[in-house]
């Protein structure tokens, strides 16, 4: 009797969990039906990522820049209205990610990506110095290798269609392995490096597999199936590598030997640095522990591989695309360089700034990262509408970066619009985020997408396959498109 009184409390516990619900002033904004206790929760059962890209998509014009998804009892606020974006960018205490993010908390921790609050303030002063000049001409030494390298590889296919994503993603898994861990993934061809390699491409697929099914959040039920136990055996392999790379490098390293000079990487270029001993080197001062090390490489595994490739596949997609601009990068390369077949330093990439306004205008169209989200852990003003700590806010940057008041011809590759030097809205173009969250590794990633682009634009001519082409996206945690993007390569 008491055992069935007390299952029938925990029962009436959970419903009334579950229906009970607060007033909530965001209920006043516009969005999609929502029905009693699920919300909209039926709009998006058995959803693909092209369809719920759409769907976002279709939100914006029937909604407006201010919308709300109602989800049982969790709010969503989208914007995407550059006056709303820097209100909750900018704020100092409202920095922690919201649910989807927790996916990957079996393979990152909780470092810099997925941390908050005091850790994550730690982890950003502990980081910060990584990307510090210096630091970034030693990692400069091996992002001119990787280049060469690429361009080498593309003179074995020069004249076919070519696939991208395949090719710019070993490119930027090997440079940033290289970089983050100091471990050359092409050169080592023992089996726990290609399952390394493998996994590691295989862990997207599957959290985005995980992101479009619902009843897949749930991860005692995501555990449980096929999806699951596959993602559990991905995160062994990395983890084992990762651990073992971390363990090794320790043995051999000691306090003092991360110190980066202004010759270390212009005397001959031997030096190298990894992330990795920067670490150790916090370590060594008390300030991170090895669990500490691992979550943070893992993390820049993660956040410096996928994303790069992303824009440097979109990027060439458009410059092929556009001779004219094609034409741009190449003279001023030569202009820069001359005839010279060297390739640049970090001084010269800096003065292409065309070069520059090309990766702006492509990360303008095809932000890596088209979405962020944020769950309010303070009640904070959005102008007059108050938003409730517990609520989330969801930042649409790819259509921050369509607004027509913002951005005239808003679908136009047009690199002139950064080349100008005309001044816009500080948070209008934001596809590294912005305020105290933004994304520590920019400069890293624009360096990297400097050297391989301007390498590639001096020895070849590209051509699309389809002149106009622009591939179908889906709604996932990167910008990614449905399906393989081509461009043929030209010797010049």
């Amino acid at each position: 009797m008491l055992l069935t009184l007390a299952l029938l409390g925990i029962i009436t516990l959970v419903l009334w969990r579950l229906l009970a619900d607060d007033e909530n002033n965001l209920d006043a904004l516009p969005g999609p039906p929502r029905h009693p206790i699920i919300g909209c929760a039926l709009e998006f059962l058995k959803i693909s990522p092209r369809g719920l890209f759409l769907k976002m998509r279709q939100y914006k014009e029937d909604y407006g820049d201010r919308y709300v998804i109602k989800m049982m009892k969790r709010r969503i606020l989208h914007l995407s209205n550059e006056k709303d974006i820097e209100v909750v960018l900018s704020h100092s205490r409202n920095i922690k990610k919201s649910k989807p993010y927790t996916f990957l908390e079996a393979w990152l921790g909780t470092g810099l990506l997925l941390s908050s609050g005091a850790k994550w303030h730690r982890r950003r002063k502990i980081l910060t110095p990584t990307f510090h000049f210096n630091i970034l001409r030693s990692f400069a030494v091996v992002m001119k290798e990787r280049s060469q390298h690429l361009v080498e590889k593309l003179k074995g296919v020069e004249g076919s269609e070519v696939n991208l994503l395949p090719v710019i993603s070993d490119y930027t898994l090997f440079t940033i392995c290289e970089t983050a861990m100091g471990t050359q993934l092409d050169a080592d061809k023992s089996s726990k490096t290609v399952e390394y390699k493998t996994a590691i491409l295989e862990i997207g697929n599957l959290l985005l597999g995980r992101l479009t099914r619902v009843w897949l959040h749930n991860e005692y039920l995501f555990r449980k199936f096929p999806i699951g136990r596959r993602f559990e055996d991905c995160l062994k392999k990395v983890h084992s590598f990762a651990d073992d790379v971390i363990m090794e490098r320790k043995k051999n390293w000691k306090p003092g030997q991360s110190e980066v000079t202004e010759d270390d990487v212009l005397i001959g270029e031997k030096k190298r640095y990894a992330m990795l001993d920067l670490l150790l080197e916090a370590e060594a001062k008390g300030e991170i522990d090895l669990e500490g090390i691992r979550e943070e490489v893992n993390t820049f595994m993660f956040e410096g591989h996928d994303t790069t490739a992303m824009a440097i596949v979109l990027g060439l997609m458009l410059i092929a695309d556009h001779e004219e601009v094609q034409d741009c990068i190449y003279e001023e390369c030569q202009k820069v360089l001359g005839d010279s077949d060297r390739t640049p330093s970090m001084s010269e990439l800096a003065d292409m700034k065309y070069l520059e306004a090309v990766i702006k205008e492509t990360l303008r169209l095809y932000p890596s990262v088209p979405f962020i989200a944020r769950e309010i852990t303070e009640d904070f003003m959005l102008d007059d509408l108050p938003v409730k700590k517990g609520s989330e806010v969801s930042i649409h940057i790819y259509d921050l970066h369509r607004q027509p008041h913002l951005f005239p011809e808003p679908d136009a590759f047009k690199p002139d619009r950064f080349y100008s030097g005309a001044p816009m809205h500080p948070y209008a173009f934001v596809p590294f985020s912005a305020g105290p969250r933004n994304c520590i590794g920019q400069r890293f990633a624009m360096l990297e997408m400097k050297f391989v682009i301007s390498a590639i634009c001096r020895n070849f001519r590209l051509s699309p396959k389809e002149k106009g082409y622009r591939p179908a996206l889906l709604a996932d945690m990167l910008i990614r498109p449905e399906g393989p993007v081509y461009v043929k390569f030209n010797r010049r």
